[in-house]
């Protein structure tokens, strides 16, 4: 196996054969017609001096001599055959031509001389075929509008929730007002009127978004990996057609790679993992590595005890973003095998990413084990001392710190299964020296560091508030966790969620942790989201049986 090396798409030899038959066959029709045009074009086009060079061949009209007289009309036909040619061609004159009109008369007089006929026409063939594809066929100038019977009304039209931030002097994207103005898939592939549209709307052409959607997938996970890929194409890719770029440790089969180009128009590619980002780095000590695997598989946290798991944790937090492969691409959707996604999502992901600025994307936040990772906030409070000028002047750590717990770091994360980053911030200089700090600490083999906690504490310092995303409008299920927006039956195809749902789920009933005062998604929301009904205590609803989190003024449902 060659470490590195890149698999592009496999087609097998027949498919090759009947796609390069039809390309020929198409190409030798399109030369046929562009032929056939050309030469009509050139003949309707042809300038009348082409009738002139034919009217010089005809033979001049003769001078009369002095001596000559005309004969008169009576004897017109009675003269002999040569008296009459001589007769009819002294009185003949040509008849007058009338100059045609030519399409030479738009081009410049000086340019009249260069360009030719058969140049016009091709030109004006061009000018058509790209009319052709530009302009809709008439049946679709009007507006299409579907009638949707709702199972339930909208109470209130769908509620985007951004989190608190300080105030900025930086003049900063809304990117409210970009979903208002972009959505109902405006920016979608295959419509063509609208290819011209950022030229029309703000005088230049707007890129499209350098992004993939990246799946780390084994062979023997294709049947989850088919689950997941179906449903957001579905929802989503098939109008947008973003690249999916498969990784593994192992090369990738063909089986794999048939059942997942099968999904998909979108190009994919499959890339093995090079060995030292999947392997027990030299200076890890590899007895006390297996005596974490057995003591955190035997106190029950969450696949504590699988090796591969710490390599993917590690990966996941430090290398991805280096790959060859992403070296092209500034943004990533992360995919998981297994996971469903729910809902209709009618505006470029993407885009929407790029044009408001912003560096992550999450759609759960939720509680971790604490028992995974006892080191982790002291080392993260060391990289804090040590390098005090990689931290943004702006960021928000304080959501993620408990009060009642001497300020430690309070377990919660961003649900990293689903997310949506930037490749540019994870390639930047803080976050790649805080995971090396870390990485140097152990903490991935001798703890189980998880790549999501980290991700949720390098955005935290590293981000500003503004520029972190709550796609609270895109339904997402992984395992237990479960996320439907609300008051999107039109759109999405489940039982809308509470923000609180998926709160503490991770975190074993047998786990001594305390859990936080407020559910993870309230803290990084802020504002009126924490505010509690004046006649509720949590102590009062954990005494009958609650589990203290009911008592908010909104519940979540919003």
């Amino acid at each position: 196996m060659q470490l590195g090396s890149s698999d592009e798409t496999l087609v097998d030899t027949s498919a090759t054969h009947s796609s390069v038959t039809s390309i020929i066959q198409t190409f030798s029709a399109a030369t046929y017609v562009m032929g056939y045009l050309t030469s009509t074009a050139e003949r309707m086009l042809r300038s009348p001096s082409s009738h002139k060079r034919r009217m010089s061949k005809l033979p001049e009209t003769p001078t009369p001599s002095r001596g000559s007289f005309p004969l008169p009309l009576s004897d017109y036909s009675s003269s002999s055959s040569g008296d009459s040619f001589a007769s009819s061609t002294v009185f003949w004159t040509p008849p007058q031509y009338r100059s045609r009109w030519s399409p030479k008369r738009l081009v410049p007089a000086v340019a009249r001389s260069v360009i030719t006929t058969r140049q016009l026409a091709v030109l004006l063939c061009l000018v058509l075929a790209f009319l052709v594809w530009i302009v809709p066929p008439p049946g679709t100038w009007r507006r299409r509008i579907v009638h949707v019977d709702l199972s339930q009304p909208l109470a209130r039209p769908y509620r985007i929730l951004q989190a608190l931030a300080p105030a900025s002097r930086m003049a900063v994207p809304d990117p409210t007002a970009w979903l208002t103005t972009n959505s109902d898939n405006k920016y979608a592939l295959g419509t063509g009127p609208r290819v011209l549209e950022p030229l029309l709307n703000h005088g230049l052409i707007s890129s499209r978004p350098r992004a993939a959607l990246i799946s780390l997938v084994r062979n023997t996970e294709l049947p989850g990996i088919v689950q997941s890929m179906t449903q957001l194409e579905y929802r989503w890719n098939r109008k947008y057609q973003y690249p999916w770029i498969f990784f593994s440790d192992e090369p990738f089969s063909d089986e794999f790679k048939r059942g997942t180009q099968n999904l998909t128009s979108a190009p994919c590619f499959y890339e093995v993992i090079p060995e030292d980002h999947w392997s027990l780095p030299d200076w890890i000590d590899e007895g006390r590595f297996m005596n974490s695997l057995e003591y955190l598989g035997a106190i029950g946290v969450g696949k504590g005890w699988m090796i591969s798991y710490r390599h993917m944790c590690r990966w996941n937090s430090g290398f991805f973003y280096k790959h060859p492969r992403l070296k092209d691409f500034d943004f990533y959707w992360r995919v998981e095998p297994d996971v469903h996604y729910f809902c209709d999502i009618n505006y470029d992901i993407f885009r929407f990413m790029r044009d408001n600025r912003l560096k992550y994307g999450f759609n759960i936040n939720v509680l971790d084990d604490a028992r995974s990772f006892p080191s982790l906030w002291p080392r993260t409070r060391s990289f804090i001392n040590a390098h005090p000028d990689l931290i943004h002047p702006e960021a928000d750590l304080d959501w993620l710190l408990d009060p009642h717990n001497g300020g430690d770091y309070n377990s919660c994360q961003f649900f990293s299964n689903f997310e949506i980053g930037d490749l540019n911030f994870f390639r930047g200089l803080a976050n790649q020296k805080y995971f090396e700090w870390l990485d140097r600490g152990g903490g991935f083999y001798y703890e189980r560091f998880g790549d999501a906690p980290i991700h949720t504490l390098s955005v935290a310092m590293f981000v500003p508030k503004r520029e972190v995303w709550f796609f609270r409008d895109v339904g997402y299920q992984h395992d237990v966790n479960r996320h439907c927006p609300p008051h999107s039956a039109a759109q999405c195809s489940c039982e809308p969620t509470s923000m609180d749902e998926n709160f503490y789920k991770l975190v074993p009933m047998e786990s001594p942790q305390r859990k936080p005062d407020d559910s993870c998604i309230r803290q990084f929301l802020g504002g009126e989201w924490l505010k509690k009904r004046t006649d509720w205590s949590q102590a009062g609803e954990k005494l009958s049986g609650g589990d203290g989190y009911h008592g908010y003024e909104l519940t979540g449902l919003e």
